[in-house]
């Protein structure tokens, strides 16, 4: 599934189905927005989720993967560099950057995004956030929105674990560190 970075309005798109093509019911949503501040991506879903518990809105932190988390993985347009985002229901955030599928990249060992911000809210009835990546962590980085591959990616349904991608699929167990499965971006 090709993802859209919108210069404009966010377009909303979903994921329905889980790794192995089964239903997910209610669908994951996501958006990814440009902006001149940087690259906003926002999801939601109107189920509840499993929350880390030490996770705090607007804070990093590790391990969010081990509960229900909206992710997702920004490459180079040859895939040599990517970074992983990792955003909880409620606005935790943590992130990283790999040189080759989960091969921390030289010199970004315990590296924290400076200027990244992320809000959240999670309840009963369902959740939504949205984290905003900084043009000058991008930069950094050297990957263009306008010329990147993107995935989005989340797990639900923890502790049980159900993983969704927009990665090309593939007949493996569920490993979303596939730059080869990313597509790229579709700038609107």
């Amino acid at each position: 599934m090709k993802v859209i970075i919108s210069t404009t309005t966010a377009q909303v798109q979903q994921i329905d189905k889980e790794w192995y093509g089964q239903a997910v019911e209610p669908p994951y949503e996501f958006s990814f927005t440009l902006t001149a501040e940087g690259l906003e991506f926002c999801a939601a879903r109107k189920s509840p989720a499993l929350v880390h518990p030490q996770g705090v809105c607007g804070a990093f932190q590790a391990e969010l993967w081990r509960y229900d988390a909206a992710e997702f993985f920004l490459a180079t347009a040859d895939g040599s560099r990517y970074m992983e985002f990792n955003l909880s229901p409620n606005g935790a955030w943590w992130a990283a950057v790999f040189c080759a599928p989960r091969q921390v990249a030289s010199g970004y060992e315990g590296w924290i995004p400076a200027g990244v911000q992320a809000t959240g809210c999670s309840n009963s009835e369902g959740w939504s956030c949205r984290a905003l990546i900084p043009t000058a962590v991008l930069e950094q980085l050297g990957i263009s929105p306008a010329d990147c591959k993107l995935a989005a990616a989340a797990i639900l349904k923890s502790p049980e674990q159900v993983f969704l991608t927009t990665a090309l699929p593939c007949d493996t167990q569920p490993d979303f560190h596939r730059p080869d499965l990313w597509e790229m971006a579709s700038v609107e």
